[in-house]
């Protein structure tokens, strides 16, 4: 059955009704009362048939050669954002559901800082909230001002996941750590990703001293080779948290409660389209003005639950800045470092509402 409307109409007004947007793309054409195009080429954006649910869904394409747009080093941008008659007050329950998946050259190692999904609300610099792919893992990752955590991902331990972050974030922000964490970032994807060149020069030791099957000697001894203080756990465990792009941004404290459904992982837009929903409601005990207290996320994936996430997200919003309190406003497509290939992010069936019950609903459910 087709999608329907949610109630909550743009044209009612409010602050409430200003947070609803609805769009299945089955014009084949970007609505401009509904989306801005700054950050994208015309070229960029197709059209692919059919949808998710209905006749058509947006491609964007990065292609070989293409550049960014508004971007700040070398990197490619084609990103769509919510216009602003539909940025929610700041601080406000907002409810996002859409499909995605991604196709063409899509590589499984190599880590590009790709963003395909942001929420950025005022004084971020990175997104509070960000759907990344890097090292062929789809994960989701949250801010607290400069600090960052993967707080679902689609494959691996998420025990295990929580327990190397923790780690990492027990560490000081120095140069002496930045330059340890990515030397044993690289010297861990080495090892898995390309084997043979593991085998001819790295020794039988140095293997063996990362991942969990690590002796505790070992794992010691490279970490004090390393510069790493502690006992050698942060070596034996960074495997799970290895595919990050920029592994440097999780050293130091968040003020971050992940709370994951158990044997949940987040299902791989390589394979097929993925249903997201998310709960956002913005908010730091750290505030100077603006919402003072938790911030809160849910996310489901394909109906289900999979994690939830309590805690100062975000950046802290100081009187003497007076961001205004609009957003977080929602971007889709590909914001990554330039790689080689033709990248395709199908994006479809997005709706935002004030509450669960206005969102619309998919033509089919998992």
């Amino acid at each position: 059955m087709r999608s329907i409307l949610f109630a909550a109409m743009l044209t009612l007004g409010g602050a409430a009704c200003a947070a609803g947007l609805d769009d299945h793309f089955d014009g084949s054409k970007v609505d401009p009362s509904k989306w801005t195009t700054q950050q994208v080429l015309s070229r960029q954006i197709e059209f692919t048939k059919p949808g998710r649910c209905g006749s058509a869904a947006i491609d964007i394409v990065t292609k070989d050669g293409d550049d960014g747009i508004e971007c700040e080093d070398d990197c490619q941008r084609a990103e769509l954002r919510t216009v602003k008659k539909a940025w929610p007050t700041f601080g406000d329950e907002v409810w996002y559901s859409f499909s995605f998946k991604i196709t063409g050259d899509v590589p499984s190692a190599g880590s590009a800082r790709s963003v395909i999904g942001q929420w950025k609300g005022p004084g971020d610099g990175s997104p509070m909230i960000a759907q990344r792919f890097d090292n062929g893992v789809f994960h989701i990752t949250v801010q607290d001002n400069d600090v960052r955590r993967v707080i679902a991902k689609a494959e691996g331990d998420p025990d295990a996941l929580l327990t190397a972050q923790n780690l990492l974030g027990n560490l000081e922000f120095n140069e002496q750590n930045v330059n340890a964490i990515k030397s044993l970032q690289s010297l861990d994807l080495i090892s898995r990703n390309a084997p043979e060149v593991s085998k001819q020069f790295f020794s039988q030791n140095l293997k063996q001293s990362m991942g969990p099957e690590a002796k505790d000697t070992d794992a010691k001894a490279l970490s004090q080779a390393l510069g790493l203080p502690g006992d050698g756990d942060l070596v034996s465990q960074f495997r799970s948290l290895a595919f990050v792009a920029e592994p440097e941004k999780y050293i130091g404290k968040a003020d971050i409660e992940i709370i994951p459904e158990a044997n949940r992982p987040l299902p791989d837009p390589r394979k097929d389209w993925v249903d997201m929903i998310y709960r956002v409601k913005p908010g730091r005990t750290d505030n100077e003005y603006g919402p003072r207290r938790s911030g809160e996320i849910d996310i489901w994936a394909n109906g289900v639950k999979i994690v939830s996430v309590k805690g100062n997200i975000g950046a802290t919003l100081k009187k003497k800045d007076n961001f205004p309190l609009a957003g977080p406003y929602f971007k889709f497509g590909t914001y990554r470092l330039r790689i080689p290939g033709t990248f395709h992010f199908e994006f479809d069936e997005f709706s935002q509402s004030p509450t669960r019950a206005g969102l619309a609903q998919l033509c089919v459910t998992h």
